[in-house]
């Protein structure tokens, strides 16, 4: 029994750790998306956690920074693959994939400066990025083959230009709003106009 308190402890000190981690990550995540260039000072301050808590965690910005897009790609992720995309009526294919991308971009709002400052990685897309538009990806390739979209072009790329879209309208909700403009229906109808197949201007599939 004597070492039962000792192991709580233990556990009650992981536990903290694992909330300073995500506090970090999260105060991470909402000032990158205003100000990508924030010094490690600046990320740290954001925290409210003393600059030895911080780098605990991450020993330089560059650690830190690479660990908030991944949170962010990886979140993105979960939003898409939940969104029933691969299983829901055609007709609502575009307006639940353009919701999906607007839910992400609005849980993790990094998402608005795309894919991050280190996206290349010999001379391929950063991993967690393209994983991340996975699930996305296959949303396209579906609405292309329903005559949706151009079945010319890349999934992957509609995908990318999808959360692109997304995150515009995210930034500018407000203002979208404020000219009597639904985000998500005028991402849906913007997407559809430029990348659209041959049903795109014959309303919705059956």
């Amino acid at each position: 029994m004597t070492g039962e308190p000792a192991k709580n402890a233990t556990r009650a000190l992981r536990a903290d750790a694992w909330r300073n981690h995500e506090r970090i990550i999260r105060a991470a995540i909402e000032l990158l998306a205003e100000h990508p260039a924030a010094t490690m000072e600046e990320l740290t301050a954001a925290t409210g956690l003393g600059r030895t808590t911080v780098y605990r965690h991450f020993h330089t910005r560059e650690h830190l920074v690479a660990e908030v897009y991944r949170a962010s790609f990886a979140g993105a992720r979960r939003v898409f693959a939940e969104a029933g995309l691969e299983s829901c009526p055609t007709a609502e294919l575009l307006g639940r994939a353009v919701a999906a991308g607007l839910a992400a971009v609005r849980a993790y709002p990094v998402l608005i400066n795309g894919p991050g400052l280190d996206v290349g990685v010999g001379g391929g897309l950063n991993a967690d990025y393209t994983d991340c538009l996975d699930a996305l990806a296959v949303a396209m390739g579906r609405a292309q083959r329903a005559g949706l979209l151009d079945p010319a072009l890349p999934p992957r790329w509609l995908a990318n230009s999808l959360l692109d879209d997304c995150a515009g309208a995210a930034l500018f909700a407000a203002e979208l709003r404020g000219c009597g403009r639904d985000p998500q229906e005028l991402v849906v109808e913007a997407f559809r106009r430029a990348w659209g197949g041959r049903l795109a201007g014959a309303g919705p599939a059956r």
